[in-house]
């Protein structure tokens, strides 16, 4: 069988990416590849950083029309995805989008649907500046033939599969980009990745989002948090994300709540204490319009944690169509919501259902679906 080309980011993720392709498809002779300036974050001895230039991208265009491939596996669908798959001409080549969030959500299609007020003023979103970037991006389209995002949404109408469990997630690109995306389910993270970790008792600690990306909207889940009193600890991982953003969120989260209540992650640690860190807690706020921090919240789910999530969130209704126990921001967040932890058989709940839908064995069909399935029975 053909091997894949797996489109990646040069980010430490993709390291444990290609380690789940390899355990779970080990007959797979796969490549994985970045284009752009190597960061050296991807170190894994499968992985490839290529220059993001004309001789690169053509390179590797005629590697795919040559038939030396039997799929494109994009990982993150960005600028470079597009130069290479605007490229590609054969019609049997199935383009699978792996839709973890990000490259979607960030999309112009959706700019003034991610940001509460503090991270809306700082990245500057208003109707104006849209127009004025709109304006920009028109210019440079017309005087230098600069390639905009409408080059990538040409390229997002070719993807054949979209990978992923979240369905409003593929009904999004199906209405505004292609509607004939079939999807494949795929979740980056199963049970494996923490079924060693031992749970414990749950603390009165409050988890608020999962990363210092500006989606999380730390600042709006901080005030609201402060004008409930709550008197939980609250925890708030930033050890990695937008660097605009991590410059100014630590002194503004401080004038909101005290360094004694509030405690910043702001250094990476590794998996395994950090699914340590999550089994004993109480509890998580993610304060996302989006869907983000999915391997974060299974594994909160699996260890007991009470989860309050935006109702704009397509992972809330994402979790109740699956029988999860979860509660929503707006209408269930009070203070005395978070001082009673979740019942040991709501905990038991939870965590039999994710048991059901990632344990490894399913983790290994979904992955192996993704790499070794068939895809050429649609329709072009």
């Amino acid at each position: 069988m053909k091997p894949n080309l797996h489109l990646m980011l040069d980010v430490n993720q993709s390291n444990w990416y290609i380690e789940k392709c390899i355990r779970y498809a080990p007959e797979s002779n796969d490549h994985f590849v970045a284009f752009g300036n190597p960061v050296k974050n991807a170190l894994h001895e499968r992985f490839t950083a290529s220059r993001a230039n004309e001789e690169e991208y053509t390179f590797w265009a005629d590697k795919i029309n040559r038939g030396e491939y039997r799929q494109v596996i994009i990982n993150y669908f960005d600028m470079h995805a597009a130069e290479l798959v605007n490229r590609i001409e054969r019609r049997d080549v199935a383009i699978v989008w792996v839709i973890w969030g990000a490259d979607l959500y960030t999309l112009p299609l959706f700019w003034n649907k991610l940001y509460d007020g503090f991270a809306a003023s700082l990245y500057n979103v208003s109707w104006v500046n849209h127009l004025k970037s709109m304006y920009r991006h028109w210019k440079n389209r017309v005087r230098r033939g600069t390639r905009d995002h409408r080059f990538l949404y040409s390229a997002m109408t070719k993807a054949t599969h979209g990978a992923t469990l979240v369905e409003p997630d593929i009904d999004l690109v199906r209405r505004h980009f292609n509607k004939r995306l079939k999807q494949i389910p795929l979740s980056f993270s199963g049970v494996e990745d923490f079924r060693d970790v031992p749970t414990r008792a749950k603390n009165n600690s409050i988890q608020i989002g999962n990363s210092g990306d500006p989606a999380n909207n730390h600042i709006e889940m901080l005030r609201l948090l402060k004008s409930l009193d709550v008197r939980n600890e609250i925890v708030m991982p930033i050890s990695y994300g937008s660097k605009r953003y991590l410059e100014v969120l630590p002194h503004a989260a401080y004038e909101i709540i005290g360094q004694e209540q509030l405690k910043l992650q702001t250094q990476v640690v590794p998996k395994e204490e950090y699914f340590s860190q999550l089994s004993s807690t109480g509890f998580a706020i993610m304060g996302h319009l989006r869907q983000q921090a999915f391997a974060n919240l299974i594994a909160l789910f699996y260890f007991g944690a009470k989860i309050f999530l935006r109702v704009k969130n397509p992972l809330l209704k994402t979790f109740r169509d699956w029988g999860l126990l979860v509660f929503s921001v707006e209408s269930d967040l009070n203070r005395k919501a978070l001082e009673e932890s979740l019942p040991v058989s709501d905990q038991q709940h939870n965590r039999s259902i994710i048991l059901q839908r990632l344990n490894e064995q399913e983790m290994e069909r979904c992955y192996r679906d993704l790499m070794l399935g068939q895809r050429f029975d649609y329709e072009k």
